[in-house]
């Protein structure tokens, strides 16, 4: 990866780079384990003969039910709500009773269960053909399956009354019957079907959200820079305007647009684009990137300048934001923060802004690299020099940042000034850039004043915005 330059300093400018024929394969999680534990007892169970005892859940529940009744094969609810039982014919034993099934089928499990069971009225009986002593004897011998490329899972299927192995779609299903064979297992007792990978469910700030917060990934082309260069930045917060009733927009970093400066019409995606499509995850595009130049005067000579790296850009209709929402972490802070979505409390709420902070105060910011860090305040109103452009009147925050957290949004905890707990913020600005002082690392952001100055007046939380336009 490499920082989204104008003009080269590497240190301040985050919008990260991302090869289009990389992005075609997908992304993946970066909270998943890097290294697979060996199962030390894989090989040390070959040979050895089934226990019922040693079966958990409701397979633990159904071998001892087999062991009492001749034959019991396993049993599942079909879609009318009937109970369906397989029975396996007994060479030389009378046919089980219909009776004595329910009978020991109301033992099952806890008092729950069988109060459900004793509901039951209607029971359906099957010719099975096999017991479910022999299906979990045959599952105990899958120890080796899962060395065969694109095994997923294994499982008894009551509704058949097979086992089942799901496997990936460029798994071979030749692999997997040699290795049946291999475990002595008749190739009739299993159902082979395909499935997707499983995978963990962790959200992370670079997943896809729908409805859209704050603090997210987008993702972005870059033409300008050649026909397959991307970048991937945040999305910082969602806005709506006076000036433009009844349409929905949210806030990213200048530089994080083909172009930085001037309205080129950047489309963005969240969080990368989809496969079925041009326009898959299109979430919307650049609005109001206003030109750098001389604003209000102060610009310095041979350079230009603006006084916030902030864009406007504008949701398709079919999208639909969370305005006043930040992804909220499980934690933060001070050089790399989380990435994974808090599941209790997911979002943050923005209650109102700040025009901008004082030093010494403490600032939050959530990117979809480094997730969420904070830090104090170190300097304030700071001119900042990258390459021939001048950003005036930026702050400082002595906290970690990464490539791709351009455009975060940054915030003050309410916490902070009323005590307690809760998950109000408020708004004092936009992440851009960053780099080090005296080895510690820092980030740059442009104040609300100064982004509401240049994109005019914005509401950004549920409740009207506390900061209009700067006059």
């Amino acid at each position: 990866m490499r920082s989204k330059l104008l003009a080269g300093a590497p240190k301040l400018v985050l919008g990260t780079i991302v090869p289009m024929a990389v992005l075609a394969s997908g992304c993946t999680d970066s909270t998943a384990p890097s290294k697979i534990p060996q199962a030390s007892a894989a090989t040390s169970t070959a040979g050895i003969a089934f226990q019922p005892a040693a079966a958990r859940g409701i397979d633990g529940e159904f071998s001892r039910l087999a062991a009492q009744i001749g034959g019991f094969g396993g049993m599942y609810f079909d879609a009318s709500g009937k109970l369906n039982v397989y029975v396996k014919s007994q060479p030389g034993a009378s046919a089980t009773r219909s009776a004595d099934v329910v009978a020991a089928l109301r033992t099952l499990g806890g008092r729950a269960v069988q109060d459900r069971l004793r509901r039951t009225a209607d029971v359906v009986m099957q010719e099975g053909r096999y017991d479910y002593v022999e299906l979990q004897r045959w599952k105990g011998q899958l120890n080796t399956v899962f060395g065969a490329r694109g095994v997923v899972f294994t499982d008894i299927d009551e509704a058949q009354n097979r086992l089942r192995i799901g496997i990936t779609d460029d798994a071979s299903e030749q692999e997997v019957v040699r290795a049946l064979s291999g475990a002595g297992i008749p190739r009739d007792a299993v159902i082979i079907g395909r499935t997707s990978p499983m995978r963990n469910m962790v959200q992370t700030l670079q997943g896809k959200f729908r409805p859209v917060p704050g603090g997210v990934q987008i993702f972005f082309p870059a033409p300008s820079e050649g026909p397959n260069i991307a970048y991937v930045c945040t999305l910082g917060f969602n806005s709506q305007s006076p000036n433009y009733p009844g349409q929905n927009f949210f806030v990213t970093a200048s530089h994080c647009s083909d172009i930085q400066g001037g309205t080129e019409e950047t489309p963005y995606f969240q969080p990368l684009p989809g496969q079925n499509g041009q326009n898959a995850n299109r979430i919307g595009v650049e609005f109001n990137d206003p030109p750098y130049g001389d604003p209000l005067g102060l610009c310095y000579e041979g350079f230009q300048c603006r006084l916030s790296d902030a864009l406007l850009a504008r949701y398709r209709n079919n999208v639909q934001p969370q305005l006043g929402k930040i992804a909220r972490t499980t934690a933060g802070l001070g050089r790399i923060g989380s990435i994974v979505i808090n599941p209790r409390n997911p979002r943050w709420t923005i209650i109102g802004e700040f025009p901008f902070p004082f030093l010494g105060e403490t600032a939050h910011k959530v990117g979809r690299t480094t997730g969420w860090t904070q830090g104090d305040v170190i300097l304030t109103c700071v001119d900042v020099a990258v390459g021939y452009i001048i950003q005036h009147c930026q702050d400082f925050a002595l906290a970690g940042v990464g490539g791709g957290d351009s455009g975060a949004p940054v915030f003050e905890r309410a916490d902070d000034f009323t005590g307690g707990e809760t998950s109000d913020v408020f708004l004092i600005g936009l992440l851009w850039g960053g780099g080090t002082i005296d080895g510690a690392p820092i980030f740059i952001f442009s104040s609300m004043e100064n982004i509401e100055f240049e994109l005019g007046p914005l509401t950004t939380s549920a409740n009207e915005s506390l900061v209009a336009a700067a006059p």
